[in-house]
């Protein structure tokens, strides 16, 4: 008998080789972009091309910005404009505060320090006048005004010579002027020629220019000099203490040109601070000064 011989059949492509090749031809086609964007998408930058532009162009109004960079040249410290929002403005209902200078501080501490004091002459306010603030200049002596005055109608009250003098603070007479000689006008113009020709006023001629005075020491070393007064309280001593609106004398215009004519005219109080080895208000503006001196005396 012959033997039955059978037909080979021919194998159907496998289903299987078939789905893996077209997983491979998918990860050849995009495998690039997306290894591209993983590793450039990652926390230190931004996508970027070759140039160094960014890949994915100008966003869309509304898209968020994936990073963001200082403008160029400018350094930014942690929690620097943190209260600022991605297009650089103050978010509305935040206010950011103004940068406080080392002057603002520093003239705080000074106003704090001498808080204690108040006007000489109640209700009396800081002068109008720059030319009567500490500091302002002095060419018919080259020097400089070491103190506060109050003249008539600069500070907000009437001045008049013998109006009362107050003391601003707690403290202890240092000094009090009760035999006190006004100098003549011939003396007094020969002190104004020496001090021109050294370039300033000598610290005698100052003193004397003055008039008669008043110096009260207070508790923290502070000292204030009350100058050009007509008379001093008669029962006020060198050691007495003194306590913030006790009288220590009367307003007048003694070492001035006025009072060495024997006039009254132009009296007024020259009140000095001295909160250390110089007087308040040296080297500032006027505006800063008459700042300090408001917070202080008004």
């Amino acid at each position: 008998m012959r033997k039955k011989t059978r037909k080979k059949k021919s194998k159907p492509f496998p289903v299987f080789l078939l789905v893996l090749c077209l997983v491979a031809a998918c990860l050849l086609f995009y495998s690039p972009k997306l290894f591209s964007f993983a590793v450039n998408n990652g926390p230190e930058s931004a996508p970027v091309g070759e140039s160094g532009e960014d890949i994915f162009g100008t966003p869309e109004p509304g898209d968020k910005a994936i990073s963001e960079q200082p403008p160029s040249g400018i350094v930014q410290e942690p929690g620097e404009n943190e209260n600022e929002n991605e297009n650089g403005e103050e978010p509305a209902g935040i206010t950011v505060p103004p940068e406080r200078s080392e002057n603002t501080f520093r003239h705080q501490a000074i106003v704090d320090e001498l808080s204690f004091l108040q006007s000489p002459l109640p209700e009396a306010k800081v002068t109008t006048k720059d030319s009567q603030l500490p500091g302002a200049p002095r060419p018919y002596r080259n020097g400089t005004h070491e103190g506060l005055d109050y003249y008539n109608g600069y500070c907000g009250i009437p001045i008049n010579y013998g109006d009362p003098v107050y003391a601003a603070g707690p403290g202890v007479i240092l000094r009090i002027d009760h035999d006190y000689t006004e100098p003549e006008t011939p003396d007094r113009e020969e002190m104004l020629k020496i001090s021109a020709a050294e370039g300033d006023t000598p610290a005698e001629i100052l003193d004397i220019l003055r008039g008669r005075q008043i110096w009260i020491l207070h508790p923290n070393g502070t000292i204030t000099r009350y100058a050009h007064l007509s008379k001093v309280a008669e029962g006020l001593k060198l050691g007495d203490l003194v306590e913030p609106g006790d009288l220590i004398g009367s307003i007048g215009n003694s070492g001035t040109s006025d009072g060495a004519e024997g006039s009254t005219a132009n009296a007024h109080l020259h009140l000095e601070i001295w909160p250390g080895d110089t007087y308040l208000g040296k080297g500032l503006p006027p505006a800063e000064v008459r700042k300090i001196l408001q917070k202080i005396l008004e």
